[in-house]
């Protein structure tokens, strides 16, 4: 005997290990991708194997023979049915945030009523299996240490476990991740319980039979016995039916459910514990068989399911019978730890807050973690109050397979959520509860203590069926007694009164709208909630009042501006499809913490002020919505939906490349579309601009989109053509306008579709083709002048010339001053005759730092500004001003001195001219991104803005005297031009003007990067 004082230290010391184990892993001092590998999952998962399978499969093999391999084989089934199964479920409770079975089947069948009675049955059907873990730990204990004690240790260990899991399984709100804490305590329990049961089972064959030849000969010795093992396999005899509940189980039970899918696995990791778990399974099971028979050889006399402790006590391997101790309670504080966790949950989400609403508005954290505190401890006491009010009769098995039946009755509801789409929230309810009383009737009433004159005989027949085997002495016993299974029936009938009320209930009414649609998600037939079904809110502010109403304004103030702040959505955003993706994502970050029914409820309560704008445009916002969804992959397709995906981004990639802008306009006046080219154009990217009214758009194209959007909708289709500033830069743009068709009934309107088109360089070649045009009739022009007046002008020169030679007499000096006049005259409509015919050339432009020219060659800009100076000083009658020059001696170009001296003639007269007397005219040079840069600025009067475009053509000109041709600026153009840059204006009235001539720079290696440094000195001495 083992003294009870070292039992409770043991349990002490182990549930304090398993605790050590979860702050590790919650704390993160486990490295994150050892508590989360898919093997934690897998291992998790085998908190499936709990008393039952370690102390009780070894009693239920020997009265039921290999039926209790179908315990095993049906979570096997499940495993490869996962990709049908388990995969769908994942991604339905993945993107809805659902947390339990009775979450999902709420969210299905839009039934607050349907969650609770999944809620309630479960916290009912799971009492006696929690029941069965208290009985396994005070039977070990009376094993082991004799009776008189195992209540006190049953009770020190019931409030142990309160304690951890009131720790560890109550998570606070915030903490919505995985729950890396509790899945690393419980797959550290299964490794640790399938250590022990490895080693009792090799400790049986050892110690029992002396090794595999001794137990092969005691097999061959009873053969009879061995032979009756697979009698009740052959003869069905409760072999399908386990079949099926182990099935359902392997899932369906709270603690599994909660495992694998509300625990924050992923796809990955249950692929994996699809192969892994039923690996852990078989393993564990392999000791099963060999403790039985040496069980049988050591203590026939005594019950079964304590051979895995008596075996190594009657060994004399105290030690290791401690160590089973140790795996039995492992085994039985994962099972109730977990299933406590997720009964917790269900009932507060759906039993407890749903009736508590208001207490919810101060401190929603905090009261919501101290409720579930409340409700896991509870469970816990309930557990072992129920296992105290128990007979204590039968096989320890016996209150599992209950539980097992009970959770089966949620199969027909999970294949009416996947499959079947015409299956309503009546017709789940009257299943059920069909069920439950059948369960009820059959199952759960045989365990509880016998009520005189109410109990009907047959109950009495089902206790018999219970009783037999509690003391099997051989393998004909077992096999007389698996013949009396006490679950076929109860499964069979149960589940085809469940099925059969659940389909004949379905198909008197149809489902309503909103379960159509909850159905279509769950079948993968939707990508996204109906904008329909949900009610949007007009702005984030309203949000946050309807979760007020719930949380309170503190807790929904964090809860709006953590949601913001994840999907990076403005404070002031109000925008339909921005707002539905805030409601949803509310929706699920709340599931956690008041369930998804409370959630959903406070994220779209119904608000008057929206249901009008709600009503416009609902079938545009959906598409949106739907646009949303696809574009960034937050669903995956298969089949034709697939491939339908495909072809709208082809559509929308070719609609992208367009070069015009395209833009589609919903009926409720919103954004619905646009492509890249709109974007550049309007200078805003495509996130901000979808669901956005026109109204908010830059201007001018607001205003313009408006007038447009309102013509197409009145039936003017047609284009128009504007010149608008955008980004600083005048531009010509024409709107193409067209009214579309509505492509379904619930739409007044398909809206509008625009088409912009920026014909700016369209224009400006254009307008280059007419100055061309009229630089060749100019040419033309000028070719029959000069030759009409050039040949008299040339007569009169001569006659001129000669009278001032010949002049003679008192009258000489009048004679030649007037002959001077006339020659001087001459001159003057020469030079304009030549200036006419230079700036009238035409022809290609050539390319930049390629000269047409003969005298072409390396000119220093200083060198040429200097002489131009120079030579407007010869001008004796002109203002005199002062020029100030900055440009360094290393900036040179490759060009035509003689043109470029006139150019900047032409430029420093006009500054002349245009300012004051001893006022100063600024030349500067400099280098910038591979040209020189001249700026030739004055302080004079200015040009007007609407002649400084027009001031570079021929005879435009601002001097009031006639001195001006308007052929300077023109001129200075062309020649620029032709060397491979620009001249440009700047203007201001009153202020002046400055002249901007860009050269290419003259690539000279070292001379350039010379005049690079120069050029900036310049810069840093510009006033």
């Amino acid at each position: 005997m083992i003294d009870v004082r070292v039992l409770l230290l043991a349990t002490v010391a182990w549930l304090a290990a398993l605790a050590a184990v979860a702050l590790a892993a919650k704390r993160e001092r486990l490295p994150r991708a050892l508590a989360r590998h898919p093997l934690v999952l897998a291992l998790s998962l085998g908190v499936y194997a709990s008393s039952w399978t370690y102390y009780g499969g070894v009693g239920f093999a020997q009265r039921h023979g290999l039926v209790f391999l179908a315990v095993y084989l049906g979570p096997t089934l499940a495993c490869i049915a996962a990709p049908l199964l388990w995969s769908r479920v994942l991604r339905i409770t993945r993107e809805q945030r659902l947390s339990s079975f009775a979450d999902l089947l709420a969210f299905r069948f839009q039934s607050p009523a349907a969650g609770a009675l999944v809620a309630a049955f479960s916290l009912v059907a799971s009492m006696p299996y929690v029941a069965q873990q208290f009985r396994a730990t005070e039977q070990s204990v009376r094993v082991l240490s004799g009776p008189g004690h195992e209540d006190a240790v049953g009770a020190v260990f019931c409030a142990l476990l309160a304690l951890f899991t009131a720790f560890f399984g109550a998570r606070p709100s915030a903490e919505r991740g995985r729950e890396d804490g509790l899945s690393a305590a419980v797959a550290f329990e299964s490794a640790a319980k399938l250590a022990v049961l490895a080693a009792v089972g090799v400790a049986a064959v050892v110690g029992a039979f002396g090794g595999a030849a001794g137990l092969a000969g005691w097999l061959g010795e009873h053969a009879a016995e061995v032979e009756a093992l697979g009698r009740p396999v052959r003869e069905d005899s409760g072999w399908t039916s386990m079949l099926v509940i182990s099935f359902a189980a392997a899932f369906l039970l709270p603690r599994q459910w909660h495992m694998a899918f509300a625990s924050g696995a992923d796809d990955r990791a249950l692929a994996k514990a699809a192969w892994a778990f039923p690996l852990f399974l078989l393993a564990l099971n392999l000791p099963v068989l060999p403790v039985l028979w040496a069980g049988t050889r050591l203590a026939p006399a005594e019950p079964a399911d304590s051979y895995v402790l008596l075996v190594p006590q009657l060994l004399g391997q105290g030690w290791l019978a401690l160590a089973a101790f140790i795996g039995g309670i492992s085994a039985a504080s994962a099972m109730v730890m977990v299933t406590a966790v997720a009964l917790a949950n269900d009932s507060a989400t759906h039993l407890l807050l749903p009736l508590a609403r208001r207490t919810l508005r101060r401190n929603v954290y905090a009261r919501v973690l101290w409720l579930r505190r409340g409700l896991l401890t509870a469970i816990l006491v309930s557990g072992w109050l129920f296992y105290r009010a128990q007979p204590h009769h039968g096989l320890l098995v016996e209150s599992g397979i209950a539980s097992f039946v009970a959770f089966a009755q949620l199969l027909p509801g999970l294949f009416a959520v996947l499959f079947w789409e015409r299956a309503t929230r009546a017709g789940f309810i009257a299943g059920l509860l069909a069920g439950i009383g059948t369960w009820t009737a059959t199952c759960l009433a045989p365990l509880l203590p016998p009520i005189p004159g109410i109990d009907p005989a047959w109950l009495d027949l089902l206790r018999e069926g219970a009783d037999h085997g509690g003391h099997a002495a051989g393998a004909l016993d077992a096999a007389r007694a698996a013949a009396r299974d006490t679950w076929s029936l109860p499964t069979f009938v149960s589940l085809a009164v469940n099925a059969g009320a659940l389909g004949l209930v379905s198909l008197l009414r149809p489902p309503a709208k909103e379960e159509r649609e909850a159905a279509r998600l769950c079948r993968r037939r939707e990508i996204g909630p109906s904008v329909e079904r949900a009610t949007v809110a007009s702005s984030v502010g309203a949000l946050e009042e309807r979760l007020a109403r719930l949380l309170g304004r503190e807790a929904a103030g964090v809860e709006v501006t953590r949601a913001r702040i994840e999907l990076d959505i403005p404070r002031d955003e109000t925008r339909p499809t921005e707002l539905h993706a805030l409601q949803e994502r509310l929706h699920r970050n709340l599931s956690p913490l008041v369930g998804p029914v409370l959630a959903r409820a406070a994220a779209e309560a119904r608000d008057p002020a929206d249901d009008g704008r709600a009503a416009r445009g609902a079938l545009t916002e959906e598409l949106r919505w739907l646009e949303r969804r696809l574009a960034r992959g937050e669903t995956r397709l298969v089949g034709a939906a697939k491939e339908l995906d495909l072809l709208r981004r082809w559509l929308r990639s070719v609609l992208a490349q367009l070069p015009l802008g395209v833009c589609a306009v919903g009926s409720d006046g919103a954004v619905s579309l646009v492509n890249r080219r709109l974007e550049a154009l309007v200078g805003v990217e495509e996130r901000d601009l979808v669901g956005a009214p026109l109204g908010r758009l830059p201007a001018p194209f607001a205003e313009l989109f408006a007038r447009a959007a309102a013509a197409a909708s009145a039936g003017e289709a047609g284009a128009d053509e504007i010149t608008a500033h955008v980004g600083g830069r005048a531009r010509s743009l024409r709107v193409h306008r067209a009214a579309l068709d509505p492509i379904d009934a619930r739409a007044a309107s398909g809206g509008v579709v625009l088409l912009v088109e920026d014909r700016t360089e369209q224009r400006a070649l254009e307008a280059q083709l007419a100055h061309r045009d009229r630089l060749a009739q100019l040419g033309r022009l000028a070719a029959g002048v000069a030759h009409e007046v050039g040949n008299p002008l040339t007569g009169i020169t001569c006659l001129a010339q000669n009278l001032r030679a010949e002049a003679d007499g008192a009258e000489r000096d009048e004679i030649r001053a007037r002959a001077g006049l006339i020659l001087g005259e001459a001159a003057r409509i020469e030079a304009i005759l030549r200036s006419l015919l230079e700036h009238s050339r035409t022809g290609a432009v050539p390319s930049p730092g390629e000269i047409p020219r003969a005298r072409v060659g390396r000119v220093a800009i200083a060198q040429v500004v200097a002489e131009a100076e120079r030579l407007i000083r010869l001008d004796r009658a002109a203002r005199h001003v002062r020029v100030e020059q900055a440009c360094p001696e290393s900036l040179v170009v490759i060009g035509d001195r003689r043109e470029l001296v006139q150019v900047f003639v032409n430029l420093l007269a006009n500054a002349r001219d245009a300012s004051e007397e001893g006022a100063t005219v600024s030349v500067r040079g400099r280098i910038e991104a591979g040209q020189i840069v001249i700026e030739v600025e004055d302080h004079g009067s200015g040009i007007p803005g609407e002649l400084l475009a027009d001031v570079l053509e021929p005879f435009v000109t601002t001097k009031r005297d006639p001195s001006g041709t308007g052929l300077g600026l023109p001129l200075s153009r062309s020649i620029v031009q032709d060397h491979g840059g620009t001249l440009a204006l700047r203007s201001a009235v009153g202020q002046g003007t400055t002249v901007v001539v860009k050269l290419p720079l003259a690539g000279a290696g070292a001379g350039a990067g010379a005049g690079a440094g120069e050029a900036r000195r310049g810069q840093e001495a510009e006033p």
